[in-house]
């Protein structure tokens, strides 16, 4: 992701959301912007961002900082694992936004998005 259009989504994200706007959680913002780019990506089967679904990717990530980011612990930028499984292979962070998006489904992320980048989807050819 080039660093205008990331500075494109995050605008349109602060617009959407005053709790994107706080300077404390301009870290996590981004964060949130990279990992639901990235999962866009791969459910698209794509390899760049069409510009006219940018402004998609920050309703899915405004989104999900109006789920997550209620309490102030929440809005905390830290990167802890609280927790860790071997042969279930799951791994738990401390802050809750990031344990959010790496353990919800894609369904779940996109919540009412998914009818809207299923057009954009490339054909997964397997030979």
């Amino acid at each position: 992701m080039s660093q205008e259009q990331l500075d494109r989504i995050k605008g349109y994200v602060k617009v959407i959301d005053d709790a994107a706007s706080d300077a404390s959680a301009n870290a996590l913002l981004e964060y949130c912007i990279n990992e639901v780019y990235d999962r866009v990506l791969l459910y698209l089967n794509d390899t760049t961002l069409d510009e006219a679904l940018e402004r998609v990717v920050a309703r899915i990530v405004s989104g999900i900082f109006n789920q997550t980011t209620n309490s102030k612990s929440s809005t905390e930028s830290d990167s802890a694992i609280s927790s860790l499984s071997d042969n279930g292979q799951s791994v738990s962070f401390a802050n809750e936004v990031k344990n959010y998006l790496a353990t919800t489904e894609d369904n779940e992320l996109f919540a009412g998005f998914s009818k809207l980048l299923a057009r954009y989807r490339r054909i997964n050819v397997v030979s």
